[in-house]
């Protein structure tokens, strides 16, 4: 007992040590604070949370002190133009009789469905379905998911925003298109750290282009047995469904003449409800989304009834060399001007750059590029008549990804940029708090 006072006294002097640390300069906040309105900063509340709030009971006995010390996240509304969610709360609470998709997309911030795999559970928790939803032919983070583990053949040709187009082919909503060799494959597997997703039940396949007499062969629960199902030759976008048996855990396809034809990816359902697809396009700004045609974009939500578009990006436009975004502003409008055109009846929401650190001296410091770049997130939000959410607040604002990092156990990676899974469900939880307070004004 007394060794144990000893630790805890030791730990809160160590605690008190790195808050006065880090409290010293406070420039970086104050240009940030500068650069926003009113309502956003002082909208930010407080949220008593800590890292122990994310914990389950046993992970808790391990960063309790930390978690005591460092609290994380700040409990931010969402703002800007909220009456155009209306829709999409209308389509959540329908959401148990009629399946809907968010699209969530973004930079590497979402690489390895860090926050959607989260934000996707919330929904799901609250208003039915149960998958992970979209997830593309060639992931390039196919070894970070944790609900599906993909596993794909070095013969696809890939055309994306990512990779270049020289082609101009037509990139789907994931802002890629895949073009199979005989022969070309791609697994599905359920990962077995996987929270809530214990079975494949539909699998929807998305392509189009496909020659007369192509076919796949799959394979489910890696049967030596495969079954074979003819594709409809259409330049149209189409789908596959597979109704999986109970118990599927894993599909492989196989693709045979289908060369020439256009694949795009597949979508994981088990029933109606909300399914959130995560589309990372890393390295991007987001300004590329209008690279993925309105006609495609319009297939796609034909057959995906999309209901809220999420637009997450931000630590790629982040520069020294620029002051101001005003020519990011202008891009930007034409991204939501494009998203509109193809889904009419989805509401936006924009979500702002999250905290970034770089080195100064001997310390970690939020980039001074990030204040500017918050403002003009906003701006487009206000000028655009869409819907706002500030995860730089919500993260804890100034060197919050500091904390982030020393945090026990870590919430962010040691890039002082990227979260980590844990840090991602804080987002998300915070984000979905968020917008169920909207929901019931």
């Amino acid at each position: 007992m007394a060794q144990c006072k000893i630790r805890n006294v030791f730990f809160w002097v160590l605690g008190l040590a790195f808050l006065i640390t880090y409290a010293g300069d406070r420039s970086t906040v104050s240009a940030a604070n500068s650069y926003l309105s009113p309502g956003i900063v002082n909208g930010a509340e407080k949220s008593q949370l800590s890292v122990s709030n994310f914990l389950s009971p046993s992970e808790k006995d391990n960063c309790e002190v930390a978690g005591m010390l460092i609290p994380v996240g700040n409990k931010v509304p969402v703002s800007c133009n909220t009456q155009q969610l209306k829709s999409f709360f209308a389509a959540l609470t329908a959401a148990k009789q009629k399946k809907m998709h968010i699209a969530h997309w973004g930079d590497s911030i979402i690489l390895g469905d860090i926050i959607s795999e989260n934000l996707r559970e919330d929904f799901q928790k609250q208003f039915g379905g149960n998958g992970a939803g979209w997830i593309s032919i060639n992931c390039d983070d196919f070894g970070m998911r944790n609900s599906i583990v993909v596993s794909f053949s070095e013969d696809w040709k890939e055309s994306s925003i990512v990779k270049r187009n020289p082609g101009k082919l037509p990139l789907g909503i994931s802002g890629a298109v895949y073009q199979p060799v005989q022969g070309s494959w791609v697994k599905y597997e359920i990962g077995k750290v996987s929270r809530t997703i214990r079975n494949l039940s539909l699998a929807r396949l998305f392509y189009s282009n496909v020659p007369a007499g192509g076919t796949i062969q799959y394979y489910l629960n890696n049967s030596s047995t495969p079954q074979t199902a003819r594709l409809d030759a259409s330049v149209n976008l189409k789908e596959l469904n597979i109704t999986c048996p109970s118990g599927t855990t894993s599909i492989k396809y196989v693709f045979n003449n289908c060369q020439g034809g256009y694949f795009y990816g597949v979508s994981f359902e088990n029933g109606e409800g909300v399914y959130l697809d995560n589309l990372p396009i890393r390295g991007n700004s987001g300004a590329s989304l209008t690279d993925i045609p309105i006609a495609r974009l319009k297939e796609f939500n034909s057959l995906m009834n999309y209901k809220l578009l999420i637009i997450n990006f931000g630590v790629n436009v982040i520069s020294p060399e620029h002051s101001n975004y005003l020519w990011y502003e202008g891009r930007m409008e034409k991204v939501i001007s494009h998203l509109r055109e193809a889904f009419p009846q989805a509401s936006i929401l924009l979500i702002s750059v999250s905290d970034k650190a770089v080195k100064k001296g001997s310390r970690f410091m939020t980039d001074s590029g990030i204040p500017p770049l918050l403002r003009s997130q906003q701006t487009i939000a206000e000028k655009n008549n869409v819907a706002f959410w500030n995860s730089f607040q919500a993260m804890g604002g100034e060197n919050s990804v500091v904390n982030w990092v020393e945090s026990t156990p870590p919430l962010a990676n040691k890039d002082y940029c990227h979260l980590k899974q844990e840090g991602g469900k804080i987002l998300a939880d915070l984000l979905f708090e968020a917008l169920m307070k909207e929901m019931k004004k």
